[in-house]
């Protein structure tokens, strides 16, 4: 398995002048190919998310959503700890 980095830019809707929170899903491709869906609920200003996805060959990954306000999300590959297979590298 290797981990995929999806970074949740912004996540949220407007309703009477106020954020509140939104709902979006996210589809996951490398290259034409679905790696994952992952649904999310709430508000986010820049989180990273880790998700493990069957191995992409190497192919270009690209994010699209539907959200039912405003959204906006990166995706990439994700170092993995050698000796520990986290998320974080560390020595």
């Amino acid at each position: 398995m290797e981990r995929i980095k999806l970074t949740i830019h912004h996540l949220h809707k407007i309703v009477s002048g106020e954020k509140q929170d939104a709902q979006a899903v996210a589809r996951i491709y490398a290259g034409e190919h679905l790696l994952l869906t992952e649904t999310m609920t709430g508000q986010a200003l820049h989180y990273n998310r880790y998700i493990k996805a069957d191995d992409h060959s190497g192919e270009p990954l690209r994010v699209e959503w539907e959200c039912d306000g405003f959204a906006e999300m990166s995706v990439s590959r994700a170092e993995v700890c050698p000796c520990c297979g986290g998320d974080e590298l560390h020595g």
